[in-house]
């Protein structure tokens, strides 16, 4: 029983790790070239990360403070944004943990999202993932909000270093 928890809890994390489009390559990075403004959007988190003790307006101004600690523009009105993400799965009961217990699963994506056009149609536009960062992790129930909140300056500090490497000060 044990090891059916943990092989759910693996596959989802794998699936939620790989399902993102977009990364931080050398192309993803060069989506970032010219944005002169960005707001943030964080979504709800998972009910059980947010009764750990997560805040998630805390998150919202951990990550703004750091992109103008770097010199980037936060402003409302941006088409562009910096969205956070964080989804959660728990494993199932087994004779070790109880379910209210047993450790989450934690995925969170910090990611940018853009309008972009089709080439094939340029009246098409849509909102795109263009570069994105995720850390894939399991936490007790009780450290998760911590754990969810250092996960976020890491990657809030990797989209920092992404940014400025094409927008250089």
């Amino acid at each position: 029983m044990a090891s059916r928890g943990f092989s759910v809890s693996l596959a989802l994390a794998v699936f939620l790790a790989g399902n993102g489009l977009a990364s931080d390559t050398d192309m993803d990075r060069a989506t970032l070239r010219g944005i002169k403004a960005v707001k943030v959007i964080v979504d709800p988190a998972p009910p059980e990360i947010e009764r750990a003790g997560l805040d998630r307006d805390h998150l919202h101004a951990r990550i703004e403070q750091k992109l103008r600690d770097a010199g980037i523009t936060i402003d409302g009105d941006a088409a562009e944004f910096v969205g956070l993400n964080i989804t959660s799965v728990r494993g199932v009961k087994t004779n070790a943990f109880s379910l209210k217990s047993s450790p989450l699963s934690l995925m969170i994506g910090l990611g940018v999202y853009q309008v972009v056009t089709l080439s094939r149609d340029k009246t098409a536009k849509t909102v795109a993932e263009t570069w994105s960062q995720q850390r894939v992790m399991s936490a007790a129930p009780k450290a998760a909000a911590e754990a969810v909140s250092n996960a976020v300056d890491e990657l809030a500090d990797e989209f920092v270093k992404a940014y400025r490497s094409v927008n250089p000060r």
